[in-house]
């Protein structure tokens, strides 16, 4: 331990002689951490952005629809399926349960969000289109007028977001308006920020970036969403049916019995009857995420390469200057293992001392970058820790052949020289 502090203490009385050195080994070191931190807080970000993207998605759950023939009649298009279907479905083995869409299957083909309704607006002659969320599934800002709560259940009353608003209203206040809403009519009480979306990380609310996929959305009472959706009426037909598969079974195996059954209720229709495994949708998300850190993991490599030539060259040069002192201590009995942790050890103190520097600048360059990025990059404290020891072993690796040149030096050749 003794032996130890004292080479330390040796190592900083070297490095205060030897400042631009130092400041030049800093330089590299911060900027290869700084960059692992930035591209790892990136990644973080962008692999969370993916999972929102799918988290609506239940691995258990596989779509069934009808893909036409371009020579099927529009009667038979009418008709892929019917309510009637739904028991016979039922008996399939590992069908836990059905669910009916009438949503176009190109909506759920998106990565947006599902529980939202689209429809027309209008404010007399002003009409727009916007988008539809219940008060109990989706947060907003509010930035005028009052929120939505339990006692509006029942009401025709609305939050429309500034998109709604400026294109409605334009510059006029809209609180205590009415608008029309297919062939209701709403009264806004408030107005949400559009431009904002509630970070489920975080808990509050940021400027929304290029990678939210989320649209404009007003807020109504759920009871009026569940009626604007059709939740509390059954209208309407059937465009595909959601399969539920039960623990234990295959679910690509029982839709596809799914829609062999289908296909047998309706023999007569020109077309066929696919599946879209949503199972397979989230091994495509965890496969971009894992491509993700691979890429987080080269750029980490490149940089800790980097910063490792540019210190073995520092310490290269050390050894190059310092070769009479090094000699003249191997003159004195320093065995050759001593000069050798000597360089070890001060390699090793820089790449600490700038690794540490460039976390906290790295951490600062990532929270001030969620000003200007498209979405918000996530700093961990792995990528911190990873990143710190990343950067000591590569000065022991990159110290140690310098470290090794001066523990060789022969006393007598550089005394005499």
């Amino acid at each position: 331990r003794f032996r130890m502090l004292t080479l330390l203490k040796n190592s900083i009385e070297n490095l205060k002689g030897h400042k631009l050195r130092l400041i030049v080994a800093f330089i590299w070191i911060i900027t290869g951490i700084t960059s692992v931190v930035f591209v790892s807080s990136v990644g973080n970000a962008m692999s969370q952005v993916f999972k929102q993207s799918f988290q609506t998605i239940d691995s258990k759950t596989a779509i069934v629809y009808f893909d036409a023939s371009d020579t099927n009649t529009s009667e038979n298009l009418l008709t892929p399926f019917q309510s009637s279907d739904l028991q016979e479905l039922q008996t399939v083995e590992g069908v836990e349960k059905i669910k009916t869409s009438n949503k176009p299957l190109a909506e759920m083909m998106t990565f947006g969000d599902e529980n939202l309704y689209s429809g027309n607006v209008s404010y007399f002659d002003k009409n727009t289109s916007t988008s539809f969320a219940s008060s109990l599934t989706h947060k907003y800002k509010l930035i005028k007028g009052r929120a939505l709560n339990g006692s509006d259940t029942g009401k025709r009353v609305v939050v429309i977001d500034t998109f709604t608003k400026e294109e409605l209203f334009g510059d006029k206040d809209p609180i205590g308006k009415g608008i029309t809403v297919g062939k209701l009519t709403f009264e806004v009480v408030g107005i949400c920020d559009a431009d904002s979306v509630y970070d489920p990380v975080d808990k509050t609310f940021r400027k929304k970036g290029a990678f939210d996929n989320v649209p404009p959305y007003s807020v109504i009472p759920n009871d009026m969403y569940n009626f604007l959706t059709g939740k509390n009426i059954k209208t309407g037909g059937i465009n595909h049916i959601s399969v539920t598969v039960k623990d234990g079974f295959d679910i690509p195996t029982v839709a596809k019995e799914v829609a062999n059954k289908m296909a047998e209720l309706h023999p007569k229709l020109e077309g066929e009857y696919k599946v879209r495994d949503q199972n397979t949708i989230q091994k495509s998300t965890e496969a971009m995420t894992r491509g993700i850190d691979k890429f987080v993991l080269v750029i980490t490599i490149v940089a800790m390469f980097v910063g490792g030539v540019g210190i073995m060259n520092i310490m290269y040069v050390s050894v190059m200057e310092r070769s009479k002192e090094i000699g003249i201590r191997r003159a004195l009995g320093a065995k050759p293992s001593t000069i050798m942790y000597q360089f070890l050890v001060e390699s090793v103190f820089i790449t600490s001392c700038g690794g540490v520097l460039g976390i906290v600048i790295g951490y600062a360059v990532t929270i001030y970058s969620k000003n200007i990025m498209p979405f918000r990059p996530i700093p961990s404290f792995n990528s911190f820790l990873y990143s710190f020891l990343a950067i000591v072993i590569t000065g022991i690796i990159f110290g140690l052949v310098p470290a090794h040149k001066a523990s060789k030096v022969d006393p007598i050749k550089i005394i005499y020289k």
